[in-house]
């Protein structure tokens, strides 16, 4: 059986997963900002080569968690997008389906 075209998932789903992506994006911001924080204050306790290394290399990685929040906000944006675009596709189906004449074959 040919599935090309049949959607398994609806809009609704596609909401729903989006509002979960939107919660782990919000997760990992928020995490990375109190590892971040966490680091910045052991320079309170810390001071020496070894701890600036240590400050620099986390800092390093500061980039790559905020392009991880954005890819994870991308989905969001895109998930939210295909619910869209599936809801004016049904939507036109069922206004197409309507003006149909019924009783016409007899």
């Amino acid at each position: 059986m040919d599935m090309e075209g049949i959607l398994k998932v609806t809009p609704e789903h596609l909401l729903q997963t989006s509002g979960e992506f939107n919660n782990i994006g919000g997760q990992i911001r928020s995490l990375s900002e109190e590892m971040l924080s966490l680091i910045r204050g052991l320079s309170a306790v810390w001071e020496g080569e070894a701890a600036a290394a240590y400050g620099s290399k986390f800092d390093a990685l500061s980039p790559d968690m905020d392009r991880l929040y954005r890819m994870v906000q991308e989905h969001v944006q895109d998930l939210q997008e295909m619910a869209g675009e599936y809801q004016k596709a049904e939507s036109g189906s069922l206004e197409q389906g309507s003006g149909l004449e019924s009783g016409i074959i007899v």
